[in-house]
């Protein structure tokens, strides 16, 4: 009888060990999720400041390049000055594009920065450039 009490209290006294040991595993609190932030807004000429980064840049096209799949913008300055900012448009992402993107707009665009051949660029679609300014409407479509 001694020894299936003494089973008894040592099963207890592990079972309070083992709760004890697993509670203080556990959070007291829920861990708080991260909070979503806006992009933030800067202008072209700020770009190369925020490589790596998801801004929203805002600038004057001052050329357009049209290569029949893929299109760029280039911003502030054109092409071939590597002081531009470009917005690169992929032929798969061309789908939806504001049909006014000539030079004398402003427009502002979304994305993640990163360095193609020393320039800022944003790689974009439809849903990440707004016209903000509609400037002249003259067309100025490069080769």
């Amino acid at each position: 009888m001694q020894t299936a009490s003494r089973c008894f209290v040592f099963t207890a006294i592990l079972i309070f060990v083992a709760k004890a040991i697993s509670a203080a595993d556990l959070p007291t609190t829920l861990p708080a999720t991260v909070p979503t932030t806006n992009p933030s807004s800067i202008t072209w000429d700020q770009a190369k400041d925020h490589i790596g980064q998801s801004v929203t840049v805002t600038g004057p096209v001052v050329g357009t390049h049209d290569f029949g799949d893929a299109a760029v913008l280039n911003v502030g300055k054109d092409y071939p000055n590597p002081d531009r900012f470009t917005v690169y448009i992929p032929a798969d992402k061309r789908a939806g594009m504001p049909t006014d993107l000539d030079t004398g707009k402003t427009i502002s665009v979304t994305g993640m920065l990163k360095l193609y051949h020393d320039v800022p660029e944003i790689e974009a679609d439809a849903a990440h450039i707004v016209v903000i300014d509609q400037g002249s409407t003259g067309a100025a479509t490069q080769p």
